[in-house]
Parts: structure tokens; C-alpha cells; sequence
């Protein structure tokens, strides 16, 4: 492409005969200098002028009219005023040979053009490298991920989840992996918990998580959040985090399961929105001893839960006091943060080991089922007996051998219920269902 006027366009395409050159024209301008620079200045006109779909002009091939000599090239769109085109005034100004230079200021003039130069070769060098890599900025790569879906994680705890194994948007997602919100926030930038909720006072706390009363803003209801005390930076530490709540999300609703409501991660640590229980029946929280109708009461309901994740092919393996809670008389299996498969597709961890039988202590996995039979049956005789169960030494072993002192002041009927279902062989303990189904519960009004 030809540049100068349109005359000159038009005479070289004709071949007519070039117009006289006057130099006086051009004694009182000052020299240009067209670097190698300048093409970016050019490469990024074109690139504006491609991406505006405007058209290049066009050379007539037929008018050859002599007076087109004297129609003035229009006047072309003023160029953006750049950190470089003011570099090039500045040199034109200072090699001008005509101007007198003032000594006093040239120390100024050499650091303004110096500034000048160093933050052009610092922008041009950023740009190269945005073109050459692909670059995001952070703030893209933040909306990316904002608007990002999470992952589809599998729920192990649900049957027939084949067609979300693959993630659609893996491969997009992995573009802003490394991307990580400040410390303390959450991935929009504002924290979950303290938006959503207003924290009344810590309710309970255990080896790896505390828990809080709080009022939910939008809807004025009170519910139980549960989180870890400590960050989670490790995705491994992230998943375990999540059987709980898959665990669940894959049960739903029961009336004796403490209600599961939303999860969530901010701050690298791990938050469960759960239904608010009045208390557990931990020793410690319960201010008389529990009659023999409550402890038969509390059995039968936790037994209902049982039948209900059993029939699932989910266990427990963490029952006892501390994870039964009341609300307003309805007793709920709570903390499910050891629940596992029955076919052991998934790790076992056992969980109190007070409450747990000897095959789950030698690592004999055949019954998972039957564990949580003998952890509620232990879980009712402390209650009954008023007193913690040993962790260790000669009653501890006492114990899961199926050698249970008697309890006074309780049936007959009673204490043998109790004895069967921490029988030390678990094929002769009951399932869930037929627990539920026994007779002694009659006498507080169930199974008739």
C-alpha cells in the first residue's frame, strides 16, 4: 500500500506524469524517525481496522480524468495519542539544530526521557508476552472461575450415578485451577457464613470440628453450621470432608436423621448447614438419669434410623450418645462423618472406640451392620446405667465378650435386649429391622 496523498496514489497507478516537487515545502520540517517500533503501531492499526470490518480504499481502474490531480487526499482520522508517539516529539524536539537547548533544565529533560522510554519497554514487553502466552488477567481468570459450575463430584452413597462421571467443563475449569481467592473469602469475594448467617454461640465441639447456633438472615429460622477447625489444603482432606454430606444428601429426609439443609468451602475449611437440635444425650448434658420407658423410647427411634440407612447400603459406625440428638422429643442419628458402604466399596474408619465391638477392632469387616447394632445397644446401657463406658482394661474386654453386669432397677426383658445386641458373635445379634420389630416395645405403645 502506497502511502501519501491521493495524488500521488492516483499518478502511480496511471502512470501519468509526476507533479513538480517543491522543496521549499519541506525545509522547516523536522525529520521522523520511522523505527522498527513503529510497525507495532501499525500491525496494531491493522488489527483494529480487521477487527472494525472497514474498508481499504479503492484505486479506479478506468477514470483517468487529469483533474483528479488536484482533488486533496481527505483528511485521515486523527491517531490515538500514545507513551510512544510522545517519545518521538520529544526526540524531534531535542535533535532540532535551530533551537537553543537550556543547560539548566537538561537534567529534567534526560529523566522525563528516560521514564518514558523505560515504562514504553515495560509495556512493550508485557503486550509481546500477552500475545505470545494467551495471557489472563487475574481479574478474568476470577470471573472465569465465578462463572465456572464446580466440579461434578460422584456421590458414592448413590446407586446408578454412571452418567455424571464425566465433568463437561474439565478442560475449561483447569484453565483457572491455579487461581485461588484471598484467605478468608470466599470465591465471590465475600464470606458465606458471615452473609448468610448470624452467629449466636458455639453449641458443641469435637477433635476436628465446632458447631454454632445461628440465624439465617433471609428466612429468620435458627439452624446448626458445623465447620472445621482447621484448613483443608489437601484435596484428599476436602473429599473425606465430603462423605459426610454426601452421605447425607444420598439418605435424605428421615424423622429420626438430623436434617442436612447445604455444604460449603471458604477459607480452605469446610461448612455444613444442619438442622438445630435442642441437645445430645451425652452424659454431660443430661441432668437425671434416663428412666427405662426414655431408654426403650431413644432405642426404638434410633433403631427406625438404622432400618432406614441400612436399607440403603449405607452404616454408620459412629453411633453413641454424643451423636443422638432431641428436638422437641424426637430423638435423631446424627454425625455421619465415619458412614460407610455395607458392600465396603468405600474406606472404613471406625469411630469411638468405647462403643465399638471387637470383630470392627480386628479389622473384620463381614458385618458392618451389625457394628452399629452393638454401638446402640452399648450407647443405651450407658445411659441406663448412668456412668461412661471404659475405654480400656479388663471391663473393656468384659464387655465385648457379651459379659454385661446387671443393671438394677431395670426389667428383665430389658437387660437381656441389650445383652444380645452387643453379643460378642455379630451373626447372632439382630438387624435393624428386627430390633424394631420386637415385642418390648409394646409397652410403650410401638409395633401394635
Amino acid at each position: 500500500m502506497v502511502k501519501g496523498t491521493l495524488t500521488n496514489h492516483l499518478t502511480m497507478q496511471l502512470n501519468l506524469p509526476l507533479p513538480s516537487f517543491n522543496p521549499s515545502l519541506f525545509q522547516k520540517q523536522k525529520p521522523l524517525d520511522f523505527d522498527a517500533d513503529d510497525s507495532t503501531i501499525d500491525r496494531d492499526f491493522i488489527r483494529s481496522q480487521d477487527f472494525f470490518c472497514t474498508p481499504d480504499y479503492i484505486t479506479p481502474a478506468t477514470n483517468t480524468d487529469s483533474s483528479l490531480e488536484n482533488i486533496t487526499c481527505p483528511k485521515s482520522p486523527e491517531k490515538i495519542k500514545t507513551i510512544r508517539s510522545k517519545r518521538q516529539k520529544l526526540d524531534i524536539d531535542l535533535e532540532a539544530p535551530h533551537e537553543p537547548i537550556d543547560t539548566g533544565h537538561q537534567s529534567m529533560v534526560d529523566l522525563v526521557e528516560d521514564n518514558l522510554w523505560t515504562d514504553e519497554m515495560k509495556i512493550d514487553k508485557e503486550v509481546e508476552w500477552q500475545n505470545n502466552h494467551n495471557y489472563l488477567s487475574k481479574s478474568a481468570v476470577a470471573l472465569r472461575c465465578r462463572v465456572m459450575p464446580p466440579p461434578c463430584l460422584k456421590n458414592p452413597y448413590l446407586k446408578d450415578t454412571s452418567e455424571f462421571d464425566a465433568d463437561p467443563f474439565g478442560n475449561q475449569r483447569s484453565k483457572c485451577a491455579g487461581f485461588q481467592p484471598p484467605a478468608g473469602i470466599g470465591g465471590d469475594g465475600l464470606s458465606r457464613y458471615r452473609t448468610d448467617f448470624h452467629e449466636i454461640e458455639k453449641i458443641g465441639y469435637g477433635n476436628f470440628n465446632q458447631v454454632f447456633k445461628v440465624l439465617k438472615r433471609i428466612d429468620g429460622c435458627m439452624y446448626a453450621v458445623k465447620h472445621s477447625m482447621r484448613q483443608l489444603h489437601q484435596d484428599a482432606e476436602r473429599r473425606k470432608a465430603l462423605m459426610e454430606v454426601q452421605a447425607l444428601a444420598a439418605l435424605g429426609y428421615h424423622e429420626n436423621i438430623v436434617g442436612y439443609y447445604s455444604s460449603w468451602f471458604e477459607n480452605q475449611q469446610h461448612y455444613i448447614q444442619l438442622e438445630l437440635c435442642e441437645h445430645s444425650l451425652s452424659l454431660n448434658r443430661l441432668s437425671k438419669l434416663f428412666t427405662e420407658r426414655e431408654a426403650l423410647e431413644a432405642m426404638y427411634q434410633i433403631a427406625k434410623a438404622l432400618q432406614f440407612i441400612h436399607g440403603r447400603g449405607i452404616v454408620h459406625l459412629d453411633v453413641k450418645p454424643e451423636n443422638i440428638y432431641v428436638k422437641n422429643g424426637v430423638y435423631k442419628l446424627g454425625d455421619f462423618g465415619c458412614a460407610t458402604l455395607i458392600d465396603k466399596s468405600l474406606a472404613i474408619e471406625e469411630g469411638d472406640a468405647r462403643y465399638m465391638p471387637q470383630e470392627i477392632l480386628n479389622e473384620n469387616y463381614e458385618n458392618l451392620d451389625k457394628v452399629d447394632i452393638f454401638s446402640l445397644g452399648a450407647s443405651i446401657y450407658e445411659l441406663a446405667r448412668g456412668s461412661p463406658l471404659p475405654e480400656s482394661g479388663s471391663h473393656f474386654l468384659t464387655l465385648r465378650e457379651g459379659k454385661l453386669p446387671l443393671l438394677p432397677g431395670r426389667s428383665i426383658p430389658f437387660q437381656n435386649l441389650i445383652k444380645v445386641m452387643m453379643d460378642a458373635n455379630p451373626v447372632r445379634r439382630p438387624t435393624a429391622k428386627e430390633l424394631v420389630e420386637n415385642p418390648i416395645f409394646y409397652r410403650i405403645g410401638k409395633n401394635k
